[in-house]
C-alpha cells in the first residue's frame, strides 16, 4: 500500500490582524477542497500541527477542531511541525482504517515572536527565559560550523540571495520576503546574533497549510493526479544543544538514510531538494548532513551553482523557509511545495522533468529533530 498526496492549500503572510487562527484555519481547509474537488465528508481523519505556547492557549488545538472540519471525526494533534504530522497520518492510512487524511499546520508569528517561543523551549521543565533563543543557539551553530568547515558569512549570503531570488516566482511565499539581493546588502542587514543577519534569518510570519492524503486505493478509484511519499526517515539527538556535534547534523543524516532505503533509491536519484532552513548556515550543513555533496563539501557546491534552479540539484526552488516561514508549518510548506513540483502545479517556479524530490524539516534548537521524505510522481 502507499499513500499519496492529492490535495493542497495555503495562506502565508507576514502578519493577519484581521484573523484569529481559527478563521485562517477555516479559509485554507475550505480552499484545499475546493482545489481537490473533495468534499468535507470525503475527510476520514484530521490531523493538526500546532502548539500551546505559540498560541498562548492550553490545548490550543480545541478551538480549530470545529473550523478544521473535524468535528465528529477522528481528530488528532502532533505538537510539532505539520512535516511530523503527515508521518502520523501516514501511519493512520496504512493502519487501513482510514482512506483519506487532512493534515493542517498553522501558527501566528504576529502574536508570540520566533525569540520569545524558542527561548521557552529552552528550558522545557519550567519554561523559564534562561537567556537562550533560537536566535542564539542557531549563531552558536553557525559559528561551530564554520570553525570547522571554514565557511564564511559570505557564503551564508550566497545561500540567501539565492533563496530569496527563487521566491520571486513562488507566489505561495511570504509577502516581502523574495528580492534581488547582492550578498552585501545581505551582509549589510541588521545583525540579529553573529554571524546571523535580518537576510539570512527566516523571519516567522502568520498562516496555516494543508494537505489532503490518501491511500493509493482511494486515488486510483477517483483518478486522481497524486505525488506519492515513497520513504521517511526521522531522528532526534540529544536535547542540549553543547552536548551534539553542534557543528554537524548527525540526526538528519539518520533521517535522509532511513528514507532513502525505505525508497528503495540513492541520493543521486533525486531530481531536486526542498529544505526547511531557518537560518541559511543550517542550508549549507544539510547539504553535507543529507549527502548531497561530499563531506567538506558544502562551500563549494554553493559557490559553484550546483543548487541553483538550473544547477544539478536544485535546492529551495520554491524559495525555502527563508521565505515562508510560518513555525509549525513551515516544514509542511516543503512537502507541499515538492508536491506541487512533481504534479507539475508549480506555477512560474516550475522546474523541467522532475520525478523524484527529497524534503527536510526541523525541530528543536539548532537542528536537534529532523524528518526527511522521499516524494515520487
Amino acid at each position: 500500500m502507499r499513500v499519496g498526496i492529492i490535495g493542497h492549500a495555503s495562506r502565508l503572510e507576514r502578519e493577519n490582524q484581521s484573523w484569529a487562527n481559527d478563521d485562517t484555519v477555516f479559509f485554507t481547509v475550505r480552499e484545499a477542497l475546493e482545489n481537490s474537488g473533495l468534499s468535507l465528508e470525503d475527510i476520514d481523519t484530521v490531523v493538526q500541527a500546532g502548539d500551546d505556547v505559540m498560541d498562548g492557549i492550553a490545548i490550543q488545538h480545541v478551538y480549530t477542531v470545529e473550523p478544521a472540519g473535524s468535528l465528529l471525526k477522528d481528530e488528532s494533534k502532533v505538537e510539532r511541525d505539520g512535516a511530523w504530522a503527515v508521518h502520523y497520518a501516514i501511519a493512520k492510512l496504512l493502519s487501513g482504517k482510514f482512506r483519506t487524511a487532512m493534515v493542517i499546520a498553522q501558527s501566528k508569528g504576529s502574536q508570540c515572536n520566533y525569540s520569545a517561543f524558542s527561548g521557552m523551549s529552552a528550558d522545557p521543565f519550567y519554561l523559564r527565559p534562561v537567556g537562550l533563543d533560537g536566535f542564539s543557539a542557531g549563531a552558536l551553530q553557525a559559528a561551530y560550523f564554520q570553525a570547522e568547515s571554514g565557511a564564511t558569512e559570505e557564503d551564508f549570503a550566497l545561500v540567501a540571495a539565492k533563496n530569496r531570488r527563487n521566491a520571486r516566482t513562488n507566489e505561495r511565499a511570504i509577502p516581502g520576503e523574495a528580492g534581488e539581493f547582492t550578498t552585501d546588502q545581505i551582509l549589510s542587514s541588521p545583525a540579529i546574533a553573529t554571524p546571523i543577519r535580518d537576510l539570512t534569518a527566516a523571519r516567522a510570519g502568520d498562516g496555516c497549510v494543508v494537505l489532503l492524503l490518501a491511500s493509493q486505493e482511494f486515488i486510483k478509484e477517483r483518478g486522481l493526479n497524486a505525488a506519492y511519499l515513497t520513504g521517511v526517515g526521522l531522528s532526534s539527538d540529544v536535547y542540549y544543544p553543547t552536548f551534539r556535534k553542534l557543528g554537524q547534523v548527525e540526526s538528519a543524516g539518520h533521517a535522509a538514510r532511513a528514507a532513502l532505503k525505505m525508497a528503495g533509491v540513492s541520493v543521486e536519484a533525486i531530481d531536486f531538494v526542498e529544505l526547511h532552513e531557518v537560518f541559511a548556515h543550517q542550508e549549507l550543513m544539510l547539504y553535507e548532513a543529507l549527502g548531497l555533496c561530499p563531506p567538506g563539501g558544502a562551500r563549494q557546491w554553493i559557490q559553484s551553482g550546483h543548487t541553483e534552479r538550473d544547477g544539478t540539484l536544485p535546492v529551495n526552488a520554491s524559495g525555502g523557509a527563508l521565505c515562508s516561514h510560518v513555525v509549525y508549518a513551515t516544514g509542511l510548506a516543503r512537502i507541499m511545495e515538492a508536491y506541487l513540483q512533481l504534479v507539475e502545479r508549480a506555477g512560474d517556479g516550475q522546474l523541467n522533468n522532475v520525478k523524484r524530490a527529497l524534503v527536510h524539516s526541523q525541530a528543536g534548537l539548532a537542528m536537534q529533530a529532523n524528518i526527511v521524505y522521499v516524494l515520487e510522481n
